[in-house]
């Protein structure tokens, strides 16, 4: 199976005050990513808030991602939910609406706990889009569940003909680097923590899916460029830069809250999140907007 060799951000749900969908953001949020150069949109995952919405809201961003984005940046759309028959539903409408690919991440909520519960949940789920690519989502610290992932590929390998390989939003390098290495590289290990941009590039790791991506995506390619010219200063200051960035971040709630409010500065207002998160107010928001001008935000972000 092909592998992405590629940069995927993991969009914002735009949302009105009132909390509807506003898809109308979504043209100029992807023509802000082809600009940055950015290869693909990991549609309704942690970022997206995709647990938070309906199934049914779920497809209409799908939809739209698809209509505005196809032919410029590939769309993988991420089921993860806590009910299963809604999760086979996004993944046979995804296929149907031709995406990419599909992915997810088990539910948080009576969540498997063992490899043989973990693996027929990514088989079931995958079965219902056989034509796509299937990537399991590791995500410890949002779901908590810490399946060794090379049980996972051993499971997929037998069982799953679809599977692609890997979202891993983790920072075990040691377990990245056996599953990078796993069959001669057979499976794609997509790079998802920002923080560790480096380190997976050191692996040999050469496509990713970032939520920062979203804000500053110039960082992470100047990052590989400059890994590839042996220039390993400049790589390392670009990745302190981006932590800087994730401390701001982690300041007003994380990228799904400070994050979305940010996308308001390049001139993309994703509007409010969610219940139960708390959406930035306007204090924050201002306050935020001078903590990002210390770091020079404002020189290095997409434009």
């Amino acid at each position: 199976m092909k592998k992405i060799n590629g940069y995927i951000v993991a969009p914002f749900t735009p949302l009105h005050q009132d909390g509807s969908l506003n898809l109308d953001v979504i043209g100029s949020y992807a023509d802000l990513l082809v600009r940055s150069e950015l290869d693909g949109v990991f549609v309704c995952g942690s970022s997206g808030e995709g647990g938070l919405l309906t199934t049914e809201e779920r497809m209409l961003v799908a939809e739209k991602w698809m209509e505005i984005a196809a032919g410029r940046l590939k769309v993988i759309v991420h089921t993860g939910t806590t009910n299963i028959n809604d999760q086979l539903a996004l993944a046979a409408h995804a296929q149907q609406i031709g995406v990419y690919a599909i992915a997810a991440m088990a539910p948080m909520f009576l969540g498997p706990k063992r490899i043989e519960e973990l693996g027929n949940f990514c088989k079931t789920v995958s079965n219902a889009a056989p034509e796509l690519p299937f990537y399991y989502y590791h995500i410890p610290a949002l779901n908590g569940i810490n399946i060794p992932v090379m049980d996972v590929l051993k499971y997929a390998e037998k069982e799953i003909p679809n599977f692609a390989g890997v979202k891993y939003t983790y920072d075990n390098m040691y377990e990245f680097d056996q599953c990078m290495r796993y069959q001669n590289g057979k499976y794609d290990m997509l790079h998802g923590l920002d923080e560790t941009f480096l380190s997976g590039l050191t692996f040999g790791c050469e496509s990713g899916v970032g939520g920062t991506y979203n804000h500053c995506f110039g960082l992470y390619k100047n990052m590989r460029k400059a890994f590839e010219a042996g220039d390993l200063s400049e790589a390392r200051e670009l990745q302190h830069l981006s932590h800087l960035f994730v401390n701001v971040l982690i300041k007003y709630r994380g990228n799904i809250v400070g994050g979305k409010r940010m996308m308001k500065f390049l001139g993309i207002d994703c509007g409010p999140n969610r219940i139960p998160l708390q959406t930035i107010t306007d204090v924050e928001e201002e306050s935020m907007k001078q903590d990002l001008k210390e770091i020079g935000f404002f020189d290095f972000c997409n434009k």
